[in-house]
């Protein structure tokens, strides 16, 4: 895992536990593409990159993998509760639901991603950096993982 974090960020309101949970699921997500490219004893590790940029009135998260890529025919379905490509058992369809409604409903924010198939996929996270959502002052510092 590589990270590229913005030093000019300044802290964003948020609900640290929700957010972090979006964010993990996106990289659980990473993680499992990766290891459908690279296999788990092949010797090859695959990347992850999670950077930061701050754009005044939103702080990006960008989560790139060097997964397969999201099929053109699917892409419209990722977000979608328990919409899954994986094997019974790996997945529940229910990560990339949760990371979009924390996202959007908890946080007034957008995600969207970009994929090339058999290059990977690259999950795009904005969010307000003023707090129009009415979080609470609480959730925001150390905690807070957008903070530098």
């Amino acid at each position: 895992m590589e990270t590229d974090f913005d030093i000019s960020l300044p802290c964003v309101p948020c609900l640290a536990a929700e957010f972090n949970q979006a964010i993990l699921n996106i990289i659980i997500n990473a993680v499992h593409a990766i290891d459908d490219v690279v296999g788990r004893n092949s010797g090859v590790k695959g990347r992850i990159k999670v950077t930061t940029c701050n754009y005044e009135e939103w702080a990006e998260v960008r989560i790139s993998d060097t997964g397969p890529g999201i099929p053109r025919d699917i892409q419209s379905k990722i977000f979608n509760p328990f919409f899954t490509t994986k094997e019974v058992g790996r997945g529940t369809g229910q990560g990339l639901h949760i990371a979009h409604s924390i996202i959007l409903n908890k946080h007034g924010g957008t995600i969207r991603f970009e994929s090339k198939m058999g290059k990977g996929t690259t999950f795009i996270i904005r969010l307000p950096i003023k707090n129009e959502m009415n979080i609470e002052r609480s959730s925001i510092g150390k905690t807070n993982p957008l903070h530098r």
